[in-house]
């Protein structure tokens, strides 16, 4: 979870097409590695898995950024 938040906090205020493709790539890698890591595990319990970390990631970021706004709006 702390790398969750770690993306979350370096991917938000970034553009929405950057971060996407930042995720495409980070999905893409980290399907590709747990195949090779579990090679009998069925690729899509592995791809819905790295699509959980990945929508975490997404969580993370956009309350990151709902959390910035709110505080820009206070000040």
């Amino acid at each position: 979870m702390a790398v969750v938040d770690d993306l979350g906090l370096f991917l938000a205020s970034e553009p929405d097409a950057k971060v996407d493709a930042s995720l495409a790539r980070m999905r893409r890698n980290l399907n590709a590695e747990f195949l090779r890591v579990f090679p009998g595990a069925p690729p899509e319990t592995m791809a819905a898995g790295v699509d959980c970390i990945v929508a975490e990631i997404q969580k993370r970021r956009h309350e990151i950024d709902a959390a910035g706004a709110m505080q820009r709006m206070v000040n």
